[in-house]
């Protein structure tokens, strides 16, 4: 008889691993089908840390808004690069995913299994080597955040 952990946290960790593919090429393929696949629209938010080091500020962006305004106008991209650091699945329930996308961000996505498909809710990101994009742009895209 199979044993049905070991099956299901395979499942597991193949679907959470296809839900953070379809988030870092929906962007890269600007696919917004293949983004609302990954995500759960319309409660998805993103958590984006800006700012110099000491001076940091978080913005929190329905990934809505971080589709129309950043993700959708972004060039095409000729090539991307997603390098996994970590998976992490609890209970076969809530899994966090760490990710270098396209080496310029550390992303940590946060995931849940609701009706036997992974979705990501939450998506915490930081630009590597310290770059950041301004605040004043994020202010017009976003408004100012608290």
């Amino acid at each position: 008889m199979p044993d049905v952990n070991k099956t299901s946290n395979h499942n597991d960790f193949d679907n959470v691993l296809a839900a953070a593919l379809d988030y870092a090429f929906g962007v890269a393929e600007k696919d917004w089908a293949r983004l609302q696949k990954a995500f759960d629209v319309p409660k998805a938010q993103m958590k984006l840390i800006t700012g110099e080091p000491g001076a940091e500020k978080v913005y929190d962006i329905p990934v809505e808004d971080v589709w129309k305004q950043i993700w959708s106008t972004l060039p095409d991209a000729s090539e991307h690069s997603v390098e996994i650091t970590s998976v992490t699945i609890q209970h076969g329930r809530v899994a966090v995913v760490e990710m270098n996308n396209n080496n310029r961000f550390y992303d940590q996505l946060g995931l849940y299994k609701v009706d036997g498909q992974w979705k990501i809710y939450d998506k915490l990101t930081r630009m590597l080597d310290g770059g950041h994009i301004p605040e004043a742009e994020l202010v017009r895209m976003f408004g100012t955040q608290i």
